[in-house]
């Protein structure tokens, strides 16, 4: 697994200082996503749709589920602002597929639901890389329950 990239050392000062700045502010902006997901938000009552799919107690969201999460983002910036963030376009009426999602006619997919958690503040979604030991640490803390 690479450290660095060595290309950046041949950068200018200059350069590599936007570089910095640039990386600490998507830290500053990563560090207040998952204070309002983890402190903010209840994080403690999320349902099992909240999970990441590969955690074995995923499960799909509801149509409820669906709907208040795209409500709730609707509010902050528009129903079409939200279809533009999901990558819904081409169609004359973008929410129909959103309403599809809700009522059941049509599932949504696995990765427009993490989507809108995401950009919800109700969930964190990380890099999928395994440690050098083959360990995934992003199953720390997927919890079982006991049957």
């Amino acid at each position: 697994m690479k450290t660095i990239n060595p290309k950046l050392l041949a950068e200018t000062a200059e350069n590599q200082d936007k570089i910095l700045a640039e990386f600490e502010h998507d830290i500053e902006l990563t560090r207040r996503h998952c204070a309002q997901v983890h402190f903010v938000s209840e994080h403690i009552y999320r349902p099992d749709s909240y999970r990441s799919i590969d955690d074995p107690l995923y499960r799909d969201p509801t149509g409820e589920e669906i709907k208040e999460v795209f409500e709730h983002l609707a509010s902050l910036h528009s129903k079409g602002i939200v279809t533009k963030m999901l990558g819904i376009r081409g169609t004359s009426n973008p929410t129909r597929t959103i309403t599809r999602w809700i009522d059941g006619t049509n599932m949504i997919p696995y990765c427009a639901w993490r989507l809108m958690l995401i950009l919800d503040g109700r969930a964190v979604e990380t890099n999928r890389i395994p440690a050098t030991d083959g360990s995934k640490p992003w199953e720390k803390f997927y919890i079982t329950r006991a049957k």
